[in-house]
This record gives C-alpha cells, structure tokens and sequence, in this order.
C-alpha cells in the first residue's frame, strides 16, 4: 500500500492535474506511446486528448499495472484495485474516489481534469489522475513526444536509451513475487504459472495475467508447482506446437505431458543453437524448462551466441513492485547463478493460437 501516494491524494483534492501535449483534441497513440518501467503499454485503442488531458483504456492501463479492473454496468463506472488502493471513476463525471482498502473510512474525492468516458465500448480515464492516485511517477519526455511512468524507484536514465535489438520491447514481462499477484510463499513455485502468462500474452497479442493463469491451473487442479498444461492451453485457445523443426539435429521429441519439445545435446553451444533455433521459429519466444533445478523461464531473443530471458524468479523474500530481471543473460537467471549450465536444458514450450 502506498500511503504517502494517498497522503499526496488528499493535499490535491482541488488542484486540477494535467498533462499538457496539445490543445486539440485527437487520437494521440499513433503519436504518442505510454511506457511504465520502460515497456510500451499496448493499448487496444488510441489514448485521447480531451482539453490537454490525455485519456487512455482503463483495462490496459490496469493490466500493464498488475492491477484488478472492475467494470459496473449500473453505474457506469471502473473500479482499479491495487497496491492496497481503490479508485472508482464514474463515466461522465469528474470526480474520483480514491479509498485505502485496509481503512474504510480513509477515503479522498479527488477532482479530476476531465471526466471519464466512453469511447468505442471502452472506458477512457484521466490518466495523470489516476497514476498518481496508485502513487506513480509521471512525466512527459518531450524528446521521443512519450509519456514515461514510473514504479518502485525505476529510473528511466539508469536504461538505454533505445531498446536492444534482441528485445525491441514487444515482449511481456511479470515476475513471481510481484505485489499484484499476492501468490503464497512470495509467488515462491510460481515460475511455470508466470512464464506461462508472458508467453500467452505475447502469442495473443493482449495481456494474460499469472492470476488468470493460476485461476485456470488450480481449477483445474494444479497448483503453484504444478501444471495442468493442456487445460492452460485449451482455456486461452492455444495448442503446443513443436519448438524445433522434426529434421533438426537437436530434436528430441515431444513430452505428451507439457507439450513441450525435448533438446537433444551434449553441451552448452548445442543447448544455446537449439534454443536459436526454437527463437527464429517462435519470434514470440519459447519456454525453457530446467528439471534439475526445476525451473522455468521464456527465452525472448538472441545476439551471436548470447540468449536473453524473461527470468520470474526473484531473489527477495518479499512482495515487490517491480523488477529488473527481464531480457538477462542465462548467467543472470537463478539457474545460472546456482551453478546449472545452460546444456542442462530438459525441453522449450511453444505456443500458437487454434
């Protein structure tokens, strides 16, 4: 819970929060992108300005926070939930209620620049207002025209200034003891469940949370430590498809239980060709699975000889609110700090819509 983010609330109940880019009011994303952490939010429609206020989706915004996302149809209204925080916009009208969800009574009215809407089915919400009810740092970087958020102290002059050419941030990241998630035991088992909702979201092309995907795995009996794979699959319209070419040198088959693919090899640069391999057939990225360990993590990309992963595991027994590990050398996982070699590899999971 952020209380100095509420405190800060409360001081500004009549100021009026702006972002100003331009006084028209137009479709800004073909313009204008939105990045927390330094990740792109792909909104499924353009955020708007309306009187210098830019309006952006309220369900992706929510979805790239980590946060729950309520829509009443009889009152016309969202509810975001996160970080120990409730926000409540009602469509057309430009008062927002902000509450801390452990007190009741601790509740602000904050005045907003602009009311949220409707545009095209979708609710739209003040996005400045918003962010910084749930505590975010925001600011305009009139270098790139882009709108910058900021969480858990990430500072967008620590990163590069353009995204690696292995990267190209197009590809999901969440981690296990993210505070959103509240998985038991600090998200500690979590690795498949996570993986696999950064995969999803990269192969569906819309965000799938590790909650989504451990509702669906407990349901159908699963748990943090072990998969349903096929009931995972089936529940977001996906089929397992073979990582590697059946003529490839370092096919080993399928496992009928994961759906994933067996890497035949004897060392770590046939691992890492494999994994190459697997990468220019699934540009979405493959799961990677270590049953020494065991763990699981998503290969993104690759430089030369150099692979990089979507590591989820994390090393602090706490819930956090971001993390770094994401687009990491094999050196940088927990498998390769603990010793593993990358030759170790058991199989790679790859997806691909019905």
């Amino acid at each position: 819970m952020r209380s100095k983010a509420l405190s800060a609330v409360f001081a500004m109940l009549t100021t009026v929060l702006l972002l100003s880019v331009s006084s028209a009011v137009y479709a800004a994303g073909d313009d204008i992108d939105v990045f927390l952490n330094g990740r792109r939010i792909n909104f499924d429609n353009a955020p708007v300005m309306v009187n210098d206020v830019m309006m952006v989706e309220a369900r992706p915004f929510a979805n790239a926070m980590g946060f729950d996302v309520k829509w009443s149809t009889n009152t016309q209204s969202v509810k975001l939930t996160g970080d120990g925080i409730g926000a409540v916009l009602k469509m057309d009208y430009d008062i927002m209620t902000v509450s801390e969800l452990t007190d009741s009574d601790d509740v602000a009215q904050v005045q907003l620049a602009a009311s949220p809407m409707v545009v095209d089915g979708c609710a739209y919400v003040p996005l400045r207002s918003v962010a910084e009810a749930f505590g975010v740092d925001i600011y305009w970087d009139s270098d790139d025209e882009s709108v910058k958020l900021s969480t858990g102290g990430y500072d967008y002059n620590d990163a590069p200034a353009e995204s690696p050419s292995y990267y190209g941030g197009d590809h999901t990241f969440f981690f296990q003891n993210q505070a959103a998630w509240q998985f038991p035991n600090y998200g500690s088992g979590y690795c498949w469940t996570v993986s696999y909702a950064m995969l999803l979201s990269d192969v569906l092309g819309y965000t799938v949370t590790p909650v989504e995907v451990a509702d669906v795995n407990e349901a159908a009996g699963g748990s943090g430590s072990y998969c349903s794979h096929w009931k995972i699959a089936n529940a977001f319209g996906v089929d397992f498809i073979s990582a590697l070419d059946t003529d490839s040198p370092y096919y080993g088959g399928r496992d009928s239980n994961s759906g994933g693919t067996f890497v035949n090899c004897s060392n770590d640069y046939e691992a890492i060709q494999a994994i190459k391999e697997a990468l220019d057939r699934n540009p979405a990225g493959v799961m990677v699975r270590y049953n020494d360990y065991p763990h699981t993590m998503v290969a993104v990309g690759y430089e030369g000889d150099t692979v990089f992963f979507n590591e989820p595991m994390q090393i602090s027994r706490s819930y956090a609110d971001y993390s770094s590990k994401e687009c990491v050398t094999f050196d940088e996982t927990c498998i390769g700090a603990s010793g593993i070699s990358i030759g170790d590899i058991t199989f790679m999971q790859a997806l691909a819509v019905k």
